[in-house]
């Protein structure tokens, strides 16, 4: 993760896919809503200028907690 964080790339991609309550439902379990933040984060602190990731809506969550993930993506 560190070696493409600073390969100089323009943007960093991660996928949160949907507000944590429904990472269980939606999500492979093998992926987590702690997980996916953390390689965020780490992809930040190695050195990504820019780091993104994207939600799926229409899974049952509700507008608070979309605005609740986007502040934490944030």
């Amino acid at each position: 993760m560190e070696l493409v964080a600073r390969s100089g790339l323009d943007v960093f991609a991660h996928n949160v896919e949907t507000v944590e309550r429904l990472q269980g439902a939606v999500r492979d379990r093998r992926a987590g809503w702690a997980q996916s933040l953390g390689v965020l984060a780490a992809a930040k602190e190695a050195g990504a200028r820019v780091t993104k990731s994207s939600i799926m809506l229409g899974c049952g969550e509700t507008p608070d907690e979309v605005v609740a993930t986007l502040r934490t993506l944030r």
